[in-house]
C-alpha cells in the first residue's frame, strides 16, 4: 500500500495548513516587460504569514515594480500573485485588501490627520462610529493621539510618515506594503522609524514587504531579505545568511562593505596584486576576491597572528569615522580597506607606518569572475 494511504486526515490537514502559512503570499513566475526590457523577470517567491520581508537592490533592479504588481498598481505581463490561496493577479487594487505606504507619504494636504487615516474606511462604507474608533486606535498605535485635527503641512516628516502608516494599518490589511518609506527622513529619525515600524508589525503580526536600497534597513528590520538584480532574485535568506554566506559576487558586494579584488585562482590559493592568500575551496582562472574590512586584523610590521592569510603593507590613508577608524593599506599592488573599532585602537596609526594584515580563510570569499 502506498505510504500516503497511511497518513491520517488530521496529519494531512496540518501539513496543508503549514504549507498555506509558509506560502501566505506566493509569486509565481511574476514578470513585467516594457517592450523588450524585462523589469521583473520570472520571479518566484513565497512569503510566510506574519513575516517581515525586505526587498533589497539598486535602483532599477525591479523591487518597486514587484511591489506595485502585488498591490495591483502595475499590471503583470505574466505570472501569478496568490494570497492566502486566492489568485489576485487580475483583481483590482481596491479589492486586494493591502495597505500601501509610499515614499512620498501621499497624504491629502487639505484634510486633517484623522480624515487622512479614515479615508480608506470611508471608501469601504464603514459606519461613522466604527471609523472613529478605528482611527483613534490607529493613531494611538503610531503615537499621534492628540494630532487628529492637524493638517499634514503642520507635521514633521516623521509625523507625516506615521500618519501614512496609520492610514495603511487602519484597514487591517492582509499585507502591508512599504515602498522606501524612510528615504526622505534624516538619519536619526530614519533609525527611530525603523524600530517603530518593526515593533508595530511584530505586535500586530501583519505580513509586511519592505522595499529599500538601504542595506542597513534591510539587515536590521527584516526576518528575511530578497536581493534583486536586473529583474531577478540573486539570493533570499536571513540577514545573517546574506552577509556571512553570499552566493554571488553581487550579493557579497551589495550587502555590507567589502574589499573587492580581481585575482587568479590556482587550487586553494588565489593571487591578488602580488599578494597570495588561501581560500576555502579549489578555484582556477579569473576570480573575484572579497574580504570584509572589519574582518582584517592590523598589527605592527613583522607580527603574525594565527590567521591563515597575511600580507605586509603600508598605511596610505587614515579616516576617523566616529565608531571606527578606516585604514587604507597598500600591500603589493592591492589597496586593502581595514576597519577597527575606536574602542580598541587607542592612538591612530599614522600614514606611512609599516603594518601586517591578517585574516582567516573563512573570511576570504572567492567567486568566479563574470565573463
Amino acid at each position: 500500500m502506498p505510504a500516503e494511504d497511511h497518513v491520517s486526515p488530521v496529519t494531512k490537514q496540518n501539513a496543508d495548513e503549514t504549507a498555506a502559512t509558509d506560502r501566505f503570499l506566493s509569486l509565481q513566475a511574476l514578470t513585467k516587460r516594457y517592450g523588450d526590457t524585462a523589469a521583473v523577470d520570472a520571479v518566484d517567491l513565497d512569503v510566510r504569514k506574519g513575516e517581515f520581508l525586505a526587498m533589497l537592490g539598486p535602483s532599477g533592479c525591479g523591487k518597486t515594480t514587484t511591489l506595485r504588481m502585488i498591490a495591483g498598481l502595475v499590471p503583470t505581463t505574466a505570472g501569478q500573485i496568490v494570497v492566502a490561496g486566492r489568485d489576485l493577479t487580475n483583481v483590482p487594487p481596491y479589492q486586494r485588501d493591502m495597505g500601501l505606504v509610499f515614499q512620498s507619504y501621499a497624504l491629502f494636504p487639505h484634510m486633517s490627520v484623522a480624515a487622512n487615516v479614515a479615508f480608506g474606511l470611508e471608501m469601504r462604507g464603514m459606519a461613522k462610529a466604527d471609523i472613529r474608533a478605528r482611527v483613534a486606535e490607529a493613531l494611538q498605535l503610531v503615537r499621534l493621539t492628540g494630532y487628529e485635527d492637524r493638517r499634514p503641512g503642520q507635521l514633521s516628516g516623521g509625523q507625516q510618515q506615521r500618519v501614512a502608516l496609520a492610514r495603511a494599518l487602519v484597514i487591517r490589511p492582509l499585507i502591508l506594503l512599504l515602498d522606501e518609506p524612510l528615504s526622505n527622513l534624516d538619519a536619526k529619525l530614519r533609525e527611530e522609524m525603523r524600530n517603530e515600524i518593526r515593533d508595530i508589525q511584530r505586535r500586530l503580526g501583519t505580513t509586511a514587504l519592505f522595499v529599500t536600497h538601504d542595506q542597513d534597513e534591510a539587515l536590521t528590520m527584516a526576518d528575511r531579505v530578497v536581493v534583486m538584480n536586473k529583474g531577478r532574485i540573486e539570493q533570499t535568506g536571513t540577514p545573517e545568511d546574506l552577509y556571512e554566506r553570499p552566493r554571488t559576487a553581487f550579493v557579497a558586494a551589495f550587502v555590507g562593505r567589502t574589499n573587492r579584488f580581481p585575482g587568479t585562482g590556482a587550487g586553494e590559493v588565489v593571487h591578488v596584486g602580488g599578494v597570495t592568500m588561501r581560500c576555502a575551496r579549489p578555484v582556477s582562472g579569473p576570480v573575484e576576491v572579497m574580504i570584509r574590512p572589519h574582518r582584517i586584523h592590523l598589527d605592527g610590521a613583522g607580527e603574525r597572528r594565527a590567521d591563515d592569510n597575511h600580507a605586509a603593507g603600508t598605511i596610505i590613508r587614515t579616516t576617523y569615522a566616529g565608531n571606527v577608524v578606516q585604514y587604507d593599506v597598500q600591500a603589493g599592488d592591492a589597496v586593502f580597506n581595514v576597519e577597527q573599532s575606536t574602542d580598541a585602537t587607542g592612538a591612530l596609526v599614522s600614514v606611512g607606518t609599516a603594518v601586517t594584515l591578517s585574516w582567516s580563510v573563512a573570511n576570504t570569499l572567492v567567486f568566479e569572475a563574470a565573463p
